[in-house]
């Protein structure tokens, strides 16, 4: 993997270069792989980029701007190519960091297969620019570390449930699989009060089976960082495509590669995983009820107060992975 210092060096080495009549002054990256990628400047003002060529010239999804970086396409010396763009110099070590990470997806043996990668992890990281700012949040962690529970159940199961994991790509539902869906709740600490953050969340519209799953976690040094929780739900995978996903559906979730607080500031093990199926009296706002003034609501649910219909979360879980 091309490392941020290396990325450094190329930049610095490339900036004290005469500027000349191109675009791009540039030099290929180190450890490029079968898609041609090189570190550059840019001619005109001296903004660190990283270029792509496009063995694929069809391909018209190349572009966004977002935390101070832009994706474009280009014109380059010997055809078509997409450029990644600092922007603004005060992220330049956030874009190193990106540059570092994406090359290490550009080393599949076909450039059409490489590009492909390249593309799927830039699109991850343009939804971490815009859902993220300054690192994974300690409540956002403790509902990340809820769902990955649920997920690693679901992939002992069946590895291939890991296409039903809908929280990465703000589904409305965190896992859905063929008509039934679980929405997951994670708590530290004492309490049973959650937070639905739409009114459509608990909507069963279009669905035969919604289940709240409520994860209960408690701090012990004897339990697990969200970094060895990953380690665990990709251990469980064994294709390396789905090693893939699993990693851009993280950083998705706003998890970034180099965030070692998130992953190892919280030490935690499940107290209790309960089960409420979502059924016709479940206390809960649902739009057609509402006046047609009000567009969305954000509301706390009490689970203490429904115990006469919370489960263990086994059936749910096995329930959803034997759907087809």
């Amino acid at each position: 993997m091309t490392s941020s210092s290396q990325l450094d060096d190329l930049w610095m080495r490339l900036s004290s270069m005469a500027g000349g009549q191109r675009q791009f002054r540039s030099m290929r990256a180190p450890d490029a792989g079968a898609l041609d990628v090189h570190v550059a400047i840019r001619t005109t003002d001296g903004a660190r980029c990283l270029l792509f060529d496009l063995p694929d010239p069809e391909r018209t999804d190349a572009g966004f701007e977002a935390g101070g970086l832009r994706l474009t396409r280009v014109t380059l010396e010997n055809g078509l190519g997409i450029a990644l763009l600092l922007e603004d110099a005060t992220r330049s070590d956030l874009f190193t960091t990106i540059c570092s990470d994406v090359i290490g997806f550009a080393n599949a043996a076909d450039p059409i297969h490489a590009l492909r990668l390249v593309m799927e992890r830039l699109e991850a990281w343009r939804q971490f620019l815009r859902s993220v700012s300054g690192g994974l949040k300690r409540e956002d962690a403790i509902g990340l570390i809820g769902e990955l529970i649920v997920l690693e159940a679901l992939l002992a199961r069946d590895p291939g449930l890991l296409r039903t994991w809908r929280a990465p790509e703000n589904g409305l539902h965190d896992f859905e699989n063929a008509g039934h869906a679980i929405e997951v709740k994670t708590t530290l600490g004492p309490g049973w009060r959650v937070t639905v953050s739409t009114l459509d969340q608990l909507d069963v519209t279009g669905l035969e089976q919604l289940d709240l799953l409520l994860v209960r976690l408690f701090e012990t040094a004897a339990g697990e960082t969200l970094g060895r929780l990953i380690e665990r739900v990709a251990s469980l995978l064994t294709e390396e495509t789905d090693k893939r996903a699993l990693s851009n559906a993280l950083l998705q979730r706003g998890l970034a590669p180099d965030d070692t607080h998130a992953r190892g500031s919280l030490c935690v093990a499940v107290q209790q995983m309960t089960a409420y199926p979502v059924v016709a009296d479940f206390p809960r706002l649902r739009r057609h009820d509402l006046p047609k003034a009000i567009i969305d609501a954000r509301y706390v649910l009490d689970l203490a107060q429904l115990h006469e219909i919370a489960r263990p979360a086994g059936p749910t879980i096995e329930s959803f992975g034997g759907r087809a």
